[in-house]
């Protein structure tokens, strides 16, 4: 505590006499008062006394600015970028900037009225400026292959901190405008991904999303005024052709950030997005990640297809759709109270998307969280279910190529048509008839093991269903081939056939037999 109010009397002293200083006597006084703040910081584990802490933060937030601006202005890229690392690193005989740089960190930690001290600085423009150095001009010396010093590193830690504390503010992302790279730093991760430093790129998403979870009508505005989607999605669709799937995922789920991120405000980058072929750009990237979660995984394409399934609900107006609900229903059914929520899908362009994706590709991570993304958008609202068969038919349309689909697709998806009956409390007779058809047509025997596992649950949940079930023939069905392969095992009777009696023929015949059991249990008329 005595340390403190001996620096606090000591910063009152350099506000009493500073306006009588020339800037140069200025400026060292205030560097010569930092050692002595970091130190007090230090000794006391962090916890800072200090009841100037407003004015110093403002102080030091310009002088940083300041000294930022006089190395890189009117210097190439590359020149720019080693002023810059010199100056910010512990690099020969002056550290006034790495002093700087610490101290500015531990103050934009503090409180709120703090950092606002240092947005007003001008700093939030000064290190958007650096940020685009640092990822647009790798360093040649080192070929930038990832591999940073600890002093490196250190440094990065704290820009980065000081960004995301300074950019998740409103007001830091309006002040960081003045500075006209904002945009162009967008339309550099969609276009120089390949070229851009490797070990700023995690660093840059990261603040690029702070930015985008604070965006303003400003911010909006000046984005638009730009083209900076439309530009973006041009350049990523060119890179979707050259660079890894996962990189240009990485590249694309910042850009559709800003999109999603902006809706709430203004709808106007989602209109660019989609005016530009944004879902064609997601699409095609999509389709070329299958195979890509078969090792380690890859964050942004989940990213992306979480973004995308949050689109689906993005519109002014509500769908307007009738569909012809068709009987019998159970009776606890009653479509007019499913309207709750108001999370319904509005976008069925970004739908077409998740279901153009299952349509086209075999690939088992990506069906599977198509199938996922289906089941959320469900639990949003439960009239999304008939608002999508009402319109795309996605269900409909997928049992007809189920059979195409891996074992564990087949599983999810069939558990999906049961939560329709289970968890809607509605019976799809439309899916229902396909579903009995793929039965009858037995293309692949566990499918229909599957899909007959799927009828068995929902039998057990009503009644209803024994009739359902026999009016539409499959009693009848069932029965047929039950007959058929009892002659099988009759005429087989004291031989070992291979495939029969075991695997997927022994479980399907089980699972008939119960299926029969089922129908017939409770209801007179099918025994």
């Amino acid at each position: 505590t005595l340390q403190w109010e001996t620096l606090g009397r000591q910063f009152v002293e350099y506000e009493q006499v500073a306006p009588y200083l020339i800037p140069e006597e200025q400026q060292r006084r205030l560097l010569d008062f930092l050692p002595l703040f970091l130190k007090a910081w230090e000794q006391s584990a962090g916890i800072i006394v200090f009841p100037n802490i407003q004015l110093l933060a403002s102080e030091v937030s310009k002088l940083l600015t300041k000294e930022i601006k006089r190395k890189i202005n009117g210097k190439p890229a590359e020149e720019a970028r080693l002023a810059l690392e010199q100056l910010l690193q512990q690099k020969g005989e002056v550290e006034d900037g790495r002093l700087l740089l610490k101290s500015v960190y531990l103050l934009s930690q503090t409180d709120l009225r703090t950092v606002w001290n240092i947005i007003g600085s001008g700093l939030p423009a000064a290190l958007m400026q650096c940020l685009y150095l640092f990822f647009t001009s790798p360093l040649t010396k080192t070929s930038d292959d990832g591999e940073t010093n600890e002093d490196d590193t250190q440094t990065q830690e704290m820009l980065v901190k000081i960004m995301l504390n300074m950019y998740r503010e409103e007001q830091g992302v309006e002040e960081l405008l003045a500075a006209d790279k904002l945009q162009s730093l967008i339309i550099a991760t969609a276009s120089l991904w390949d070229q851009c430093s490797h070990s700023w790129k995690v660093p840059t998403g990261r603040v690029l999303r702070a930015i985008s979870k604070a965006q303003t009508k400003t911010s909006i505005v000046y984005l638009q005024a730009v083209d900076c989607i439309k530009i973006a999605i041009q350049n990523l669709f060119k890179l979707s052709d050259t660079l890894p799937a996962c990189d240009v995922c990485e590249a694309a789920s910042i850009v559709l950030c800003f999109v999603k991120d902006s809706y709430p405000i203004s709808s106007a980058l989602l209109t660019e997005f989609e005016n530009n072929d944004g879902y064609q750009l997601l699409l095609k990237i999509l389709l070329r990640c299958e195979g890509l979660q078969q090792n380690e995984g890859d964050p942004y394409l989940d990213e992306i297809l979480d973004m995308l399934t949050c689109l689906t609900i993005c519109g002014k107006t509500e769908l307007k759709v009738s569909g012809n609900i068709v009987h019998p229903q159970l009776p606890h059914f009653d479509f007019e109270r499913a309207r709750s929520s108001g999370m319904t899908v509005k976008n069925l362009q970004a739908f077409q998307v998740l279901q153009s994706i299952f349509q086209k590709s075999n690939d088992q991570y990506l069906c599977g969280r198509i199938l996922a993304a289906i089941g959320t958008i469900w639990a949003w609202d439960t009239v999304n279910f008939f608002l999508l068969e009402w319109t795309l038919q996605p269900i409909n349309q997928f049992t007809d190529i189920i059979h195409f689909k891996p074992h564990p697709v087949q599983v999810q998806f069939f558990r999906l048509v049961e939560s329709i009956v289970l968890d809607l409390s509605y019976v799809p007779h439309e899916i229902l008839k396909k579903v009995q058809y793929l039965i009858k047509e037995n293309i692949v025997p566990f499918c229909t093991l599957t899909a007959l596992r799927c009828l068995l649950s929902m039998t057990k949940k009503d009644l209803l269903f024994s009739d359902i079930f026999r009016d539409s023939g499959l009693l009848g069905l069932l029965l047929a081939l039950l007959r058929k392969q009892a002659k099988i095992l009759r005429k087989s009777a004291g031989t070992h056939l291979v495939g029969l009696e075991e695997g997927t023929e022994k479980e399907l015949n089980a699972v008939m037999l119960k299926m029969v059991a089922a129908l017939t249990v409770r209801s007179v008329r099918n025994t």
